[in-house]
Formats: C-alpha cells, sequence, structure tokens
C-alpha cells in the first residue's frame, strides 16, 4: 500500500513539475521541427536565461492570451527562444519591428529561430514574463524536419 501511495504522490508532483508538448509549425526551424516532442520543466522566472527554450500560452497583440483556439487551427501554446529579459538591450530583431530601449520590468523578449515563418515578440511586443510556463529540458524523438521519409532515414 505504501508503495501505490507513493507512486501517487510521483505522478502527481511529475504533472505539477513537467508539461509534455508538441511542436507545430515552422517558427522554430531549424532548432526544431513539427512533429518533435518535448519535456518542459516548469521553473520560476528567476531561473530563466537569455538563449533557453521556453514554451508560454500564444500571446495575441495588446497582452491578451489565446489558450483555446477553434478547432485546433492554431497552436496553444508557444515555443520560442528567450532572447532578451528585462533590462536587456532590445533585439536587434525588435528594433527592427520599431521596439527600442530595453526590455521593461516583468516582460522578456521571445523569438522564433525562423523569423520569416514566426508569430512572437516582433508582432506582439515583449511578453510577461509570469505567462512563461517552463524551459525545455529534453527532446524526446527529435525528427530532423523534413518528410516522414526523410525524418526515418529513407
Amino acid at each position: 500500500m505504501p508503495a501505490v501511495i507513493a507512486g501517487g504522490a510521483l505522478v502527481v508532483w511529475a504533472r505539477r513539475a513537467f508539461l509534455y508538448s508538441t511542436v507545430e509549425g515552422h517558427s522554430m526551424e531549424p532548432t526544431l521541427y513539427a512533429g518533435d516532442r518535448l519535456l518542459v520543466r516548469r521553473v520560476s522566472a528567476k531561473r530563466l536565461r537569455v538563449g533557453d527554450l521556453v514554451v508560454c500560452p500564444v500571446q495575441l497583440p495588446g497582452g491578451a492570451v489565446f489558450l483555446a483556439p477553434p478547432r485546433e487551427t492554431l497552436p496553444r501554446l508557444w515555443v520560442k527562444r528567450l532572447a532578451a529579459l528585462a533590462g536587456d538591450p532590445m533585439p536587434p530583431g525588435m528594433v527592427a519591428a520599431g521596439y527600442n530601449g530595453t526590455v521593461p520590468p516583468g516582460a522578456a523578449v521571445l523569438l522564433g529561430d525562423n523569423p520569416a515563418a514566426s508569430a512572437d515578440s516582433r508582432a506582439v511586443g515583449p511578453v510577461p514574463l509570469g505567462q512563461v510556463l517552463g524551459r525545455v529540458v529534453w527532446r524526446p524523438g527529435v525528427s530532423r524536419g523534413g518528410s516522414p521519409a526523410a525524418r526515418s532515414g529513407g
């Protein structure tokens, strides 16, 4: 009986500490491809670092958060690279989009690795740091992009 209780406690802890997600779209190519699976560790904002791959709810212009897309036409979560934290200078891609100065307090700049295919902070501005759910810690079964045949080596 104690093993069952311990097993249940472990499951509860894991669900609170981790998030499992699948990449949709092309915004993070060539780092991540559609279909790649991600294990995300929920971490506090103070443990995030520039360069981390992070996950947060989809952001809309004006600060709204988009959690439930109709008929799954849009992803529910963004997977982006943390490009700058509060107090850091705006990255070049943000300056080109019209954002100048430094990242405001309590915010972060999240950018896709594929700017041509990425909806990110260039479109919506800095994202509230509290919206970041966690950092990608593991990519089991990472694809190599392209067709399923290319990913399987065939």
